[in-house]
C-alpha cells in the first residue's frame, strides 16, 4: 500500500520537549544521519527534508527549532526506505517508470503538494514507489520459509510465540529448570502461568490469522521489554526470565513444525511488507548519539 503525500509529511507532525538546531549540525553533505547494514542515510537530506516540512507548515517550531520526536519520526521513515531499497535489490525488484508515474498522478492531487520543496517532493516520491515495489516481492518458498525462521525467526516479520506469566523471578527460574529437564510447555502454563486459560491456549500467542502475530503488532501493542525477550529468543529454546510491566515471563519462540501454516499465510498476504521489518530487525542499524538510538522491540528511535 502506498503512502499518500500527507501521510508521509505527517509522520513528522509529532510534538516534544526535546529539539534539535538545524542551523547548529553544521557541514552535513558527507554525514550519516543513520546507516541500515552499513548503506548511510544522509544528514543532508534529513535536514533538508526538515526545513521544508517546516516551511510547508507540516512540523510546528517550538521556540524556532525542530522538535526531536518530529526529527526522528522522518529519520525512521527515511531508514525505512533504505531498508525497502535493500530488500528490492535482495529479491531482484526494480522501481519502474510506471511505479513513479502513478504516485506522482496520486501525489499531485494532493492540497499543497505544489508547493513543497524539489527535495521533500522526490523524498515523497522515492517513498511511495518503494511502497509499490515492495508489494511485489514475493513470499520465499516453504524451504526458505523453514531455514529462515530456523535461523532467525523474526527475519520474516512475524513472531510465533508462546510464553508463561509468572509474578516472582524465582518462579520464572523454576519454570525454565522444568523445561530444560523435559517439561511440558502447556502442561506447565496451565500449572504456573497467572495469565487468564493459559491451561487451555498453553501460552500461545496468536491472532485471528493464526499461531503468529506480525512484527510491527509486537512493536506497536507489547510491552517493548516483553518483545526485546522475544526477539532474542531462539526456536524452541526457553528463553528468560524476561520482566516486563506484567511479571515475569518465560518465552518460547516455537518450533517450525507447529506454526509453518500460519507462517505461510501471514507470508502470502503481504510478504514485501513482513520481510523488510524482518529485516530491519535482524540487519545493524545505527543512528548518529545526537538523535539518540535505534530500538528494534519498537522499530523506533529512542534515546540513549
Amino acid at each position: 500500500m502506498s503512502r499518500t503525500p500527507t501521510s508521509v509529511l505527517r509522520i513528522a507532525g509529532v510534538a516534544c520537549a526535546a529539539a534539535l538546531l538545524l542551523a547548529s549540525c553544521g557541514d552535513s553533505a558527507n554525514t550519516s544521519a543513520a546507516s541500515v547494514n552499513g548503506v548511510a542515510v544522509n544528514q543532508q537530506t534529513l535536514e533538508v527534508t526538515l526545513t521544508q516540512l517546516s516551511e510547508a507548515g507540516q512540523i510546528e517550531l517550538q521556540g524556532g527549532v525542530i522538535p526531536m520526536d518530529a526529527t526522528r519520526s522522518v529519520l525512521v521513515a527515511m531508514i525505512r526506505g533504505e531498508a525497502t531499497t535493500q530488500i528490492l535489490a535482495k529479491f531482484k525488484i526494480n522501481i519502474t517508470d510506471e511505479d513513479t508515474q502513478t504516485v506522482i498522478d496520486q501525489v499531485s492531487q494532493d492540497a499543497g503538494y505544489d508547493t513543497l520543496g524539489e527535495e521533500l517532493k522526490q523524498l515523497i516520491i522515492g517513498l511511495n514507489s518503494g511502497d509499490l515495489a515492495l508489494s511485489r516481492v514475493k513470499a520465499p518458498t516453504a524451504a526458505e520459509i523453514e531455514t529462515m525462521y530456523n535461523e532467525a525467526p523474526v527475519s520474516l516479520g512475524a513472531v510465533c510465540a508462546q510464553h508463561i506469566l509468572v509474578e516472582e523471578e524465582a518462579t520464572a527460574r523454576e519454570v525454565i529448570d522444568l523445561l530444560n529437564d523435559g517439561g511440558n510447555f502447556k502442561e506447565l502454563a496451565g500449572e504456573y502461568s497467572t495469565e487468564p486459560n493459559a491451561a487451555e491456549t498453553g501460552g500461545i500467542l496468536g491472532s485471528v490469522d493464526g499461531d503468529c502475530i506480525l512484527l510491527t503488532d509486537y512493536q506497536s501493542q507489547f510491552d517493548a521489554a516483553f518483545t526485546a525477550g522475544a526477539l532474542g529468543a531462539k526456536v524452541g529454546v526457553p528463553t528468560g526470565p524476561v520482566k516486563s510491566s506484567f511479571g515475569y515471563h518465560v518465552i518460547l519462540i516455537r518450533p517450525f513444525d507447529d506454526i509453518k501454516a500460519s507462517l505461510q499465510f501471514l507470508l502470502s498476504k503481504t510478504p514485501g511488507e513482513m520481510l523488510m521489518t524482518g529485516y530491519l530487525a535482524t540487519t545493524p542499524v545505527d543512528v548518529a548519539s545526537q538523535y539518540g538510538r535505534w530500538d528494534t522491540a519498537t522499530g523506533r528511535i529512542v534515546d540513549l
